[in-house]
């Protein structure tokens, strides 16, 4: 930062500051001396701008001089040097225009420049270590911003492929059964990846959601017609709230992944909303020996909402049923990550 923008930056600090200092001062001469409002004016104008140097000498020596002035002392020795230079050349080209005689005068002006130029360059001091404090926390919090938006753009590289891997997997499976059926599948499929595989945003609206949901549910029914049933109770006031995109379609599918879905055993999938809780369940119908799961769409899905929403997916199941519990966001206009 150079020194100007420092300066407009504590420009409120350097006037009150040279404003106090300058009463101060001032003050003591008053009670001590007889002479005009005139002559205690130009005087107070004369320790303001003492004030004003001071500010100015210690910013630049601060920005200037940071690697061969590192010693606080030097600094404070270098910037009071400066300083009295400049109060000694005012004397000179002033004369006793405005200087107002005090006993001593001469140790009072060396006290007056020491005593203005340390307070100042405490106070500069403060503030610049305080800068440095905010400097590195917002050089932190960037860091983490920047790491927390590459492992969400790696979860989300996650879905396609893990989503893709599960719907063709089905579509080999009906291909051997019924040709006819994989067909229409495979335009559902089609229908399905064209309406959702434009969607970039991170966070979308639930009535999104729900729509990319319905034909998801449209997909699977071509295979398991009566087989799956779907349910919804949804509230209106909610849908314009925000979840993460593709994070009900993954609940949906990973129920129909570890679940038998038959005539005999029908598979309710239920989806219901109130407030800003979002819940879906369904009925455990386990397979008798199923095969070791990756997890990946629970994981992928608890570490999205982590991130987004600094909450985690809450898991809640026995031998009847499963259920998963995540928050709803505000409009995905009004979110930010």
């Amino acid at each position: 930062m150079t020194v100007k923008n420092i300066i407009l930056k504590r420009l409120t600090i350097i006037l009150s500051t040279s404003l106090g200092i300058g009463l101060l001062i001032l003050l003591p001469i008053i009670l001590t001396t007889n002479t005009t409002f005139y002559f205690y004016l130009l005087a107070f104008l004369k320790l303001f701008s003492h004030g004003l140097v001071s500010w100015t000498l210690n910013i630049t020596f601060s920005v200037f001089f940071i690697q061969s002035l590192k010693s606080p002392l030097w600094k404070w020795l270098v910037s009071t040097i400066c300083l009295f230079l400049y109060v000694s050349s005012l004397y000179l080209i002033s004369k006793d225009f405005f200087i107002i005689r005090t006993p001593n005068f001469h140790y009072v002006r060396l006290l007056n420049v020491t005593s203005i130029n340390t307070v100042i360059f405490a106070i500069n001091m403060w503030l610049n270590t305080f800068d440095s404090k905010l400097q590195v926390e917002d050089e932190n919090n960037q860091l983490k911003i920047n790491r927390l938006q590459a492992e969400l753009a790696h979860l989300k590289n996650q879905i396609n492929p893990h989503f893709l891997f599960n719907a063709l997997s089905s579509l080999k499976s009906l291909m051997i059964v019924n040709q006819q059926m994989a067909e229409n599948y495979l335009i559902k499929l089609s229908e399905f990846l064209i309406a959702s595989i434009g969607q970039t945003d991170d966070l979308v609206s639930l009535q999104d959601e729900l729509s990319i949901c319905n034909n998801y549910i449209d997909l699977q029914k071509i295979r398991f017609q009566d087989s799956l049933i779907y349910e919804t109770e949804i509230d209106p006031d909610a849908l314009q709230n925000s979840i993460p995109f593709f994070a009900l379609q993954s609940l949906i599918e990973n129920a129909l992944k570890h679940n038998i879905v038959s005539l005999m055993n029908p598979l309710t999938i239920r989806v219901e909303v109130k407030g800003n809780q979002l819940t879906i369940i369904n009925n455990t119908q386990a397979f008798l020996s199923e095969e070791a799961s990756s997890k990946i769409g629970l994981h992928n899905l608890n570490e999205r909402m982590k991130i987004l929403t600094g909450q985690a997916i809450v898991i809640d199941k026995n031998q009847h049923y499963f259920k998963v519990q995540l928050p709803l966001l505000g409009s995905p206009q009004s979110t930010l990550i």
